[in-house]
């Protein structure tokens, strides 16, 4: 079957259709690829097209890895697509966290559903699980859902019509589907992937993995190897250990919380003794103390039982700390490193496993928007030189963007001042006034978005504004989505790198203009500095633009691109901060955004005067 059999749509976008045959070619050779393509281009149907092929072709199945679980919704939306093109078997896994059924309505932190979940299975509580193998419709939930892919919504919905639980509907679809669509986590975290590989009995040397917005895999290792704890932490876990009578934990937890504060006392700098804090700790208690408190810690199921059959409020606070404790007492390079009442456990350098990790598949495909320049990009994420074939979509995209830079704002931590937030938001105000469909603004940071929200509100009279806030959950993130596109003309303020800014597509007229505002710079923290000097001692000669430089400037062109998805889209970007109008970061700058740019100190007037000028020209 030829890729054109394949491809969901009756014609390929300039540049498609050879990266579905670059990916087709890669996957056949079993080897690594790191593909490049604007916002909108369509990554998404080419790739599947190109690694489906192969799949079919050698009996080998897709594990498509998304950062979000709204990027994954969008994957879904694509086999969707596909499927009715051509049949195949898909499906979609989430944690059990957000298939469960049983805790509506219930308290239960997701640390802690672990617990949850296995006492209401054990104990014969959960119908949803007890009736699996008795419904009648289970088989043909299962079977459906492998020939059409349903969002997660549609899955919940008829799992409980038909009163059985959707994990395991979903688990089992996973086992029989060639394309795959998970979270990051079940791809690519030793500690959960085993849940997909290993239960599933999928073999990695017949997969082909692809990993979605890969500008964000750094950044997800260093989660994923890290463990941060606060002294009011240990405290909390205190509290929660006397009131699950662990009385023994609690007395622990008390020597540890002592131990703790005493060793930060004595020590100024941000970078601590590990081996001189665990050796306190042995000449104190033993040799295996810590390890045995840590094991205490994270598997005392009968004391949180007990918390489920009383209905109190299940521990977060106790696993937490038991995860540090594990990690402070592990073998391997990690790094113990303090700041303000806080610890800290880091691999100074997360990536390094995982060149060999993407080659224990059959292949990896790799895709961004924004990968330029590609060795730096291939270091970030662990990928040897030359070992891996990179390749950047050469077609012009078939979009009209005019940027704009203005050189007279900044957000610099020393120039957020009252009169810099006031210059800000007046710039903000003159892009809403002068564009007539929505605007997307996105700040560097909550703080930012907060400080700048109120001032441009009273700017722009009846314009109905979104917000997005922090914590948001995916069903509040789906409202407030909904809720932009319910007017032509809204206003949708949000962050760089957060919900709305990667993998969400403002199609159609919904959002002319874009505004990014400031650059989000990681803040300096110990962890940082840890990975700094790990760059430098492996010869990195600019370890500031690996870590620091380049992932922001990646979150601000994701942002800048929301709105150009459809060919022919015209748009406007506004860049609000001086350091966006450098040399070396326009350099860094997709092309996209370079054809046709305008640079300078831009006040309100003249920022008016751009956007009306460019909405009222040729279309």
């Amino acid at each position: 079957m030829d890729i054109e059999d394949r491809f969901a749509y009756t014609a390929f976008r300039p540049g498609q259709k050879e990266l579905a045959l670059r990916v087709r070619d890669t996957c056949r050779d079993g080897e690594i690829l790191v593909a490049e393509a604007m916002s909108g281009f369509g990554k998404t149907a080419a790739v599947l097209t190109g690694a489906l092929s192969v799949a079919e072709e050698t009996g080998c199945k897709v594990i498509y890895a998304c950062r979000t679980k709204r990027q994954i919704n969008r994957v879904v939306e694509e086999i969707s697509r596909l499927q009715l093109k051509h049949r195949f078997k898909a499906a979609s896994l989430f944690s059990k966290f957000d298939y469960c059924l049983l805790r509506r309505g219930r308290r239960v932190p997701r640390e802690s559903f672990g617990w949850y979940c296995t006492f209401n299975i054990s104990n014969n509580l959960c119908s949803y699980f007890l009736n699996v193998p008795l419904a009648g419709g289970f088989a043909d939930l299962v079977r459906d859902s492998l020939v059409r892919s349903p969002s997660h919504p549609e899955l919940m919905s008829r799992s409980e019509a038909a009163h059985v639980c959707p994990y395991e509907v979903a688990r089992l679809a996973i086992a029989q589907a060639t394309v795959a669509v998970v979270p990051y986590h079940y791809a690519l975290d030793a500690r959960a992937a085993p849940v997909l590989f290993d239960r599933n009995s999928i073999e990695r040397k017949q997969t082909i993995l692809v990993v979605d917005e890969a500008h964000n895999l750094r950044e997800f290792y260093r989660g994923m190897n890290s463990s941060v704890v606060t002294l009011k932490q240990v405290r909390g876990a205190i509290v929660e250990a006397d009131a699950m009578l662990m009385e023994e934990a609690a007395g622990a937890l008390e020597s540890l919380l002592v131990t703790l504060e005493r060793f930060a006392d004595e020590h100024h700098g941000w970078l601590l003794d590990r081996g001189s804090l665990l050796d306190r700790f042995r000449s104190a208690h033993g040799t295996a103390w810590l390890q045995n408190l840590a094991f205490e810690l994270n598997a005392s199921s009968g004391a949180a039982w007990g918390s489920v059959v009383y209905e109190r409020r299940l521990p977060s606070l106790i696993l937490r700390v038991g995860d540090f404790i594990a990690r402070l007492s592990s073998s391997g390079p990690a790094l113990l490193v303090k700041w303000d009442d806080s610890f800290g456990i880091v691999d100074p350098d997360p990536v390094n496993d995982a060149y060999d990790y993407f080659k224990s598949f059959r292949s990896a495909v790799l895709l961004s928007a924004t990968v330029s320049p590609s060795s730096v990009f291939a270091r970030s994420v662990g990928l040897r030189p030359g070992s891996v074939t990179m390749y950047q979509v050469e077609a012009a995209p078939a979009v009209v963007v005019k940027t704009a830079i203005d050189t007279g704002t900044s957000t610099r931590y020393k120039q957020r001042t009252p009169q810099m937030y006031e210059r800000i938001s007046a710039r903000v105000a003159a892009v809403i006034r002068s564009t007539s469909s929505g605007v997307g603004v996105f700040a560097s940071s909550y703080s930012v978005l907060g400080s700048i929200y109120e001032m441009v509100s009273k700017k722009i009279g009846s314009r109905k504004t979104v917000v997005e806030t922090p914590g948001l959950s995916n069903a509040q993130a789906t409202d407030v989505f909904n809720s932009f596109r319910s007017a032509d003309d809204s206003i949708l303020f949000a962050v760089q790198g957060g919900r709305f800014s990667e993998g969400e597509d403002f199609e159609g007229g919904t959002m002319g203009s874009i505004v990014v505002v400031g650059m989000a710079l990681p803040p300096p923290s110990p962890i940082l500095y840890a990975e700094y000097e790990s760059l430098k001692r492996a010869g990195e000669g600019d370890s500031y633009l690996v870590l620091s430089r380049l992932p922001a400037l990646r979150k601000a062109f994701q942002a800048a691109g929301r709105h150009v998805r459809n060919p022919g889209k015209r748009g406007m970007v506004f860049f609000l901060d001086e350091r966006f109008g450098t040399a070396s970061t326009m350099e860094l700058m997709p092309t996209w955004l370079r054809k046709d740019l305008v640079k300078g100190d831009l006040s309100p007037e003249i920022i008016e005067s751009l956007s009306r000028g460019f909405w009222s020209g040729p279309t």
